[in-house]
């Protein structure tokens, strides 16, 4: 029994449409119009060209297919097509004339860069009119399609195809109507906005915690990654993927460029952000708006594909343990308040010491007591502490900038050992972080070698050496204590955990190469700071017992050997040079001349005569005393250097230089030291350039003790 075509066809026709509207709206990048026109073919039973008693010669045909490919399965596309086709007769009768409408499916086959073919089975119902007489029936068919992209929304397309019409016999049954083959020349059009192209696909998204005080560091290393991919037809070149968050970045962040990605493929991209420091002014964990960008070019069109993202940025005061040299971030030794407290203090010390102890030491010592007289103090914070945390690589701590921990006078020991650090580095003085099983601290360095820390400090059991440089570890927690029993604790507990392999000692500048420090946000801060009394009333105690533990043990040697050999010029000149290093020039004066008395010929303790007058500001009787030396030993380098300094103090400039050209040419490295003495410059340059006036020589001899 035939069913009511007309209806089925009227159907067909409004689902078609409902569907590819439907398509459209949700996905544009995937749906397509296909407007052809083609050459349709009789053959079969009902066909002129091969019976000339039949019905239907050459005909022609317009179509208008609404085309989806499944975005998930490019490789299957879905079509809704409503087509005319007008199928000529022989002689006067009239033409047959076709009102389709259906649906096919098929495979969608990608054949390079720009060519893809089809091919499915269609099927739906039509419309006939031949003549006055009208009827409808079902169709089924096959389609063969090849198109050529030459824009991403522009093609071509070359069809073959068959349809084979089911007409009704007089007893309503079905039969044979026509059969056709076509050929058919299309243009395929994309009716998306480029600008709203979405054929670019960004999944799993991922991001590791933000954290402001690590601004700069993000800029050349990843804040978190994207997976990139190729959903276009074909290879798309020249791909740029950009990371943005619009309120705390100038523009967005070039993180990586592709040269290209083949069709469905994908690439991994680590995202970089160059924040502005007003992220710096993030005080608790905030969201805020970012985005992911991705161009490229697809065809010889350039795309843009925008993909919007929620950043979790964390306080200012954040990080993780992660990565021990992380806290390097927060050591800023540009900080105006912490300028304003190293400066005054280092300044005072400078001015009251004298002695020629290695100056970072004290100044060291002195901005440890200056802490202590300023009222720090040690405070572990329970919700955040460096020896629970340092345990836990992804649990967020809270640390204090510098300036911070001076206004609220206390801290944990990560707290104050970026305190310290910030303080020594703000006047020139390296540091480090000394980290050990639950627990962090500081070392500075006397910049000096292992060989020349050996020559000038006694006891050398509490540095550390590495990398032939000195260290002095300080255990800041104990700063309301004092700096002695500081050092000998930090000393003893890097000798037990590196005995273990479990010390290590970052320097903050190397960390900084990483990590660099965060600027200060803030101008200086108003503090009250603490008397020069009490700072130098805290220094004087712990130089006075430096100064004595270093110098009694060896003191104690050459009275022992006195005792056993007897009264020597030797030992008198080393005893003499042993109080001379360590400022107390009182009792070396008394030791270098009973020297002279013991032993006149002995040139040593002459020439250190000359350097205690010199140090002393006595230019005259220095060089008295140097002359007396040279007298004994002419080309003694200690000797040929004093002449040349106090020479130049008397302002005996000829005779400076030559001495100086001498010790040029004898001792190179000596003289590079008193490079102001061979200066040309008129006399207040000269003065100028000798305010350091280098390193005091002190002549002394090793002896079997």
């Amino acid at each position: 029994m035939a069913v009511d075509s007309r209806r089925v066809v009227l159907i067909a026709i409004v689902l078609a449409l409902a569907l590819t509207t439907r398509i459209f709206s949700e996905g544009r990048e995937d749906f397509s119009f296909v407007l052809s026109s083609g050459v349709e073919v009789p053959f079969g039973s009902r066909s002129a060209l091969t019976n000339d008693d039949q019905a239907f010669e050459l005909g022609a045909s317009a179509a208008v297919t609404g085309q989806y490919i499944f975005p998930n399965r490019q490789y299957l596309y879905a079509n809704g097509t409503v087509n005319y086709q007008g199928q000529t007769t022989p002689g006067t009768a009239p033409a047959l004339n076709i009102i389709a409408g259906g649906f096919g499916a098929g495979a969608n086959l990608r054949m390079g860069n720009a060519m893809s073919v089809q091919v499915g089975p269609e099927a739906g119902g039509y419309v006939g009119i031949f003549g006055d007489a009208v009827g409808s029936n079902p169709f089924f068919g096959a389609t063969t399609n090849v198109m050529w992209d030459f824009t991403p929304s522009f093609s071509l397309a070359l069809g073959a195809g068959y349809r084979y019409y089911l007409g009704t016999d007089a007893d309503g049954a079905y039969t044979d109507l026509v059969q056709t083959a076509r050929l058919s020349l299309g243009t395929v059009f994309r009716l998306s906005n480029d600008g709203e192209r979405r054929r670019i696909r960004m999944d799993n998204i991922e991001f590791a915690p933000v954290f402001p005080v690590f601004y700069g560091y993000y800029d050349q290393n990843t804040l978190g990654s994207v997976e990139v991919k190729n959903e276009e037809n074909g290879r798309i070149t020249d791909v740029k993927v950009f990371f943005n968050v619009n309120e705390y970045m100038e523009q967005p962040k070039l993180s990586a460029e592709i040269p290209e990605l083949g069709r469905n493929e994908s690439a991994d991209v680590d995202l970089n952000a160059l924040f502005r420091s007003a992220v710096l002014e993030i005080n608790t964990d905030t969201l805020v708006q970012s985005e992911i960008i991705t161009e490229y070019t697809y065809l010889g069109r350039r795309f843009t594909r925008s993909e919007p993202y929620t950043l979790r940025i964390h306080g200012r005061n954040s990080m993780t343990w992660d990565d021990d040299r992380k806290a390097a971030c927060f050591v800023n030794p540009k900080d105006p308040t912490v300028l304003l407290f190293s400066k005054n203090t280092a300044g005072l010390i400078r001015e009251v010491s004298t002695n020629p102890i290695n100056l970072n030491f004290k100044v060291a010592v002195g901005i440890f007591e200056a802490l202590n007289a300023y009222g720090m103090n040690y405070v572990i914070d329970p919700d955040s502490s460096y020896i629970e945390l340092s345990q836990n690589a992804n649990a967020l701590d809270t640390l204090l900038f510098p300036a911070e921990a001076l206004t609220y006078r206390a801290g944990d020991c990560d707290d104050l050992s970026i305190l310290y650090a910030s303080l020594l580095e703000s006047v020139g003085i390296n540091t480090a972080f000394i980290t050990i099983p639950g627990h962090i601290y500081v070392a500075f360095s006397l910049d000096l070698t292992e060989e020349e820390a050996k020559q000038e400090f006694t006891s050398i059991d509490d540095f550390i050496f590495i990398d032939d440089n000195a260290w002095v570890p300080v255990e800041i927690t104990l700063v309301t204590e004092d700096f002695m029993r500081a050092w000998r604790t930090g000393a003893r507990q890097w000798r037990d955990a590196s005995s273990k392999g479990s010390a290590r000692l970052i320097a903050i500048h190397d960390a900084w190469q990483t990590f660099e420090p965060a600027p200060t946000q803030t101008p200086p801060l108003s503090l009250v700071f603490p008397s020069r009394e009490a700072i130098l009333a805290n220094y004087n105690r712990n130089m006075d017992e430096f100064v004595e533990l270093e110098i009694n043990e060896r003191l104690s040697r050459y009275n022992d050997r006195i005792e056993r050999r007897g009264d020597s010029a030797n030992v008198r000149n080393r005893i003499g040079v042993l109080y001379a290093r360590y400022g107390k020039y009182g009792e070396a004066r008394e030791q270098f001349e009973r020297a002279t008395r013991l032993d006149s010929s002995y040139a040593s303790p002459f020439v250190n005569l000359g350097n205690i007058n010199y140090l002393a500001g006595n230019m005259i009787e220095a060089n008295d005393w140097y002359t007396q030396a040279a007298r004994l030993e002419p080309d003694s380098t200690a000797v040929i250097a004093g002449l040349a300094r106090t020479q130049y103090e008397l302002e005996e400039y000829d005779r400076a230089r030559e001495n100086y050209t001498r010790l040029a040419a004898q001792a190179p490295d000596v003289a590079s030291e008193y490079a102001y003495i061979g200066n040309t410059l008129d006399v207040v340059g000269r003065a100028a350039a000798a305010q350091d006036r280098g390193r005091t020589i002190w002549e002394d001899e090793d002896f079997d003790e």
